[in-house]
């Protein structure tokens, strides 16, 4: 596992050459992100696993360090612009310690004044002695804890515990959100942990921050475009959970970053939700364009739901998705075939060229529903038969 190192410093041109320089000189052994301020990356030495904070020094008072929560397995640098300042802290260290052995009673020295100075212009080589030897100082105490099982069947940090659902149709207004939310709903109900990860639109929910802390998905974006912060910080601060239990992140600001993400960005962000360990299952809604985006997402879903209505437009778009996808993506079609599913959502009656095909599976139809409220809508959806033979289909 890469070390992380966090760095809360004002100099950006340090830090994209610092991170620049240990990421291609010894590539897979370290991760670098930026933090506004000490406490925030001190939270995400605890989340997340920073080991090795480098701190400008400027940023905080002593006053202030002595009342920060420092976990004994982070190892915090203070960093200096002149190599004469490390040199008269290590002399300082050295004044102390003679001091010491000679049986002089000297004051308690601040846990600030205790903190290694290091001058910021070093080599590769040496950063990377350096860190190495703070993280075995201080233990692995982090990498050792036993993992911690999770309602729902996602255990901690077990990559392949999660299942992810993709809902998409290559039709508009076909009910695919609705079907995809309804999915979640069903999830929930049997107790599972849930994120339901809406790429197209963010029905029935506006962008609001209630506080500094929280981020959007936009903010989670950037992180994955910019690595400037921790994506998997940025990504839990992101994360909202409803009363009823199903969990989302907070919709952007600006919603057309939406439509920007590339396949390989959302195949990043279902990464970094498996990671975390804290959900079993993603339903993922994400829409069928010309850019190809939604390939790679498909490959990585367990299930793909194609959602259709019934109408002849709507089915004879799904019948050319379904006749694209194997041209499209390297796999074996029957593979492709064995994770896609058809469901017709509020089909009303009548067959088409769609519903007599061998391939892919049916789930089934769901009638017409005389609601006008789509949460209301969705909660009748979720107790579908159709809804519980996918859910079956995506846990066994």
């Amino acid at each position: 596992m890469a070390v992380r190192i966090g760095v809360t410093d004002g100099n950006r041109e340090f830090f994209e050459r610092f991170r620049s320089v240990l990421m291609e000189e010894f590539p897979g052994e370290f991760e670098v992100y930026l933090f506004p301020d000490l406490p925030k990356a001190l939270k995400a030495a605890d989340l997340f696993r920073i080991r090795v904070i480098l701190l400008e020094p400027d940023s905080i008072t002593p006053e202030e360090y002595e009342t920060l929560p420092v976990p004994e397995d982070v190892a915090v640098f203070r960093l200096a612009d002149r190599m004469q300042t490390e040199k008269q802290w290590e002399q300082e260290q050295a004044r102390r310690a003679a001091l010491a052995e000679n049986g002089v009673d000297l004051d308690p020295e601040p846990s600030y004044d205790r903190l290694t100075v290091y001058c910021r212009y070093r080599s590769a080589a040496e950063w990377r002695t350096r860190i190495l030897k703070a993280v075995a100082e201080t233990g692995e105490a982090a990498d050792k804890e036993p993992e911690k099982p999770v309602r729902g069947g996602a255990d901690q940090g077990r990559k392949g515990s999660c299942r992810i659902a993709l809902f998409t149709s290559a039709a508009g207004g076909t009910g695919t959100s609705t079907a995809a939310r309804a999915f979640a709903e069903c999830c929930v109900r049997h107790s599972r942990h849930v994120l339901y990860l809406d790429l197209q639109t963010f029905p029935g929910r506006q962008a609001s921050r209630s506080g500094d802390d929280l981020y959007t998905m936009e903010d989670v974006v950037l992180a994955l475009r910019g690595r400037k912060y921790a994506p998997d910080a940025v990504l839990d601060r992101a994360i909202q959970t409803e009363e009823e239990g199903l969990s989302y992140i907070v919709p952007p600001v600006t919603p057309s970053v939406l439509f920007d993400m590339t396949g390989e960005e959302i195949v990043t962000l279902l990464d970094l939700v498996e990671e975390s360990g804290r959900f079993s299952i993603v339903v993922l809604d994400l829409s069928f364009d010309t850019s190809e985006r939604i390939i790679l997402p498909f490959l990585r879903a367990d299930k793909a739901v194609l959602v259709s209505n019934g109408t002849q437009i709507a089915n004879n778009k799904t019948a050319q998705l379904l006749d694209a996808l194997p041209s499209l993506c390297t796999e074996d079609s029957i593979l492709i075939y064995e994770k896609t599913c058809l469901l017709y959502n509020r089909f009303l009656s009548g067959e088409s060229e769609v519903l007599q095909t061998e391939v892919p599976l049916k789930l089934g139809g769901i009638g017409e529903l005389d609601l006008k409220d789509p949460e209301d809508l969705a909660a009748e959806i979720s107790n579908a038969r159709a809804i519980e033979r996918l859910y079956e289909r995506l846990t066994q």
